[in-house]
């Protein structure tokens, strides 16, 4: 009876880890089939160019939330951290370009200053959560708001890249075909990290972590010091996405990185990455983005509500949450 018990379990676990791999790969088919036969300009290369320079920052984010998902942690402060350096970054364009300095100079200073608030940000979380046993569904969530008050303080109003400054950001808008510089960098990067949590033993100590932290101890791997790691560049990440939307809009939004947090979630979950932690994958994090993305822009397309894409990105991740979730472990949190 345990046997057959044991095999219907081990069947409904390979057919929910099939459904998974293979959902958002089938979603993306389907929402560009149904898209292109009631849209006759969605896959004009305007269109296209627009969904896959839009794409970047939400995948480098991404790609930083998958590293702290797959050893059961989150970090909801990501949108706000994102718009913390996009504003300081546009502040200190204007700061540095008063003082009459040469244009590149003002950008690498502004952007350097910028990813420097998000490495401490990361650290701080990450020492939080780690050395002080909070919980990082909780220590997140007290920097979320933390951040996203800092970010009203440095400026209430969007700001602009001034024309004098346009070549310093107009990087941003290079692109060959219909792939643009900025994607191309956030595959670049979403990729190496795959290889270092795949190949490296760093990150099989992330998966390893995520499976069973006390064995993660008792096997001498550096808990403490990787989740810290992690959590750091999550926070570099999560800057640089700031830094990108503020190229790509040559201003900035003291809330424009709010909406992301339910979108990243969303990616992550799409991708095959469980919230529990121990399985998921950089590889399956892309199709994730790439599902909400065309989500997205089919909705914007189409001319849907901003409150009902919210409405529809939420019972996405509920549905990504129900399929990857493991039943048989009882007791599952994000620690």
């Amino acid at each position: 009876m345990s046997t057959k018990t044991t095999a219907l379990s081990g069947g409904r676990s390979s057919l929910r880890d099939n459904i998974t791999r293979y959902f958002s790969f089938s979603a993306i088919i389907i929402l560009v089939v149904v898209l292109t036969a009631t849209q006759d300009n969605f896959l004009g290369q305007m269109n296209l160019r627009n969904l896959l320079r839009d794409t970047a920052p939400l995948m480098i984010m991404s790609a930083g939330m998958t590293m702290v998902l797959l050893f059961g942690s989150i970090d909801l402060s990501m949108g706000a951290v994102c718009s913390v350096s996009n504003v300081t970054y546009v502040h200190l364009l204007l700061y540095f370009q008063d003082s009459g300095m040469n244009a590149a100079v003002v950008n690498l200073l502004a952007m350097g200053i910028s990813l420097l608030f998000g490495l401490a940000s990361g650290l701080a979380l990450g020492f939080i959560h780690v050395k002080l046993k909070v919980p990082s569904f909780i220590a997140s969530l007290g920097f979320m708001s933390l951040w996203q008050s800092v970010a009203l303080l440095i400026t209430m109003n969007p700001e602009s890249v001034p024309k004098v400054l346009w070549p310093a950001v107009d990087w941003y808008k290079i692109v060959f075909g219909v792939v643009g510089l900025p994607l191309i960098i956030a595959l670049i990067i979403i990729l190496f990290i795959h290889c270092v949590t795949r190949f490296t033993p760093s990150g099989r100590a992330i998966f390893a972590i995520g499976g069973n932290e006390r064995t993660a101890r008792v096997a001498g791997m550096g808990v403490d010091s990787t989740k810290i790691l992690v959590f750091a560049i999550n926070g570099v990440l999560a800057a640089l996405a700031g830094i990108f939307l503020a190229a790509n809009l040559r201003s900035s939004a003291p809330t424009i990185g709010d909406p992301f947090t339910l979108k990243i979630v969303a990616a992550c979950a799409l991708g095959g990455t469980s919230l529990a932690g121990g399985k998921g994958s950089e590889l399956g994090t892309i199709l994730g983005v790439f599902t909400v993305s065309i989500i997205e822009n089919g909705m914007n397309f189409i001319g849907v509500n901003a409150y009902y894409q919210n409405i529809v990105f939420g019972i996405f991740v509920l549905a990504a949450i129900a399929l990857t979730v493991d039943r048989s472990i009882r007791g599952q949190i994000v620690k």
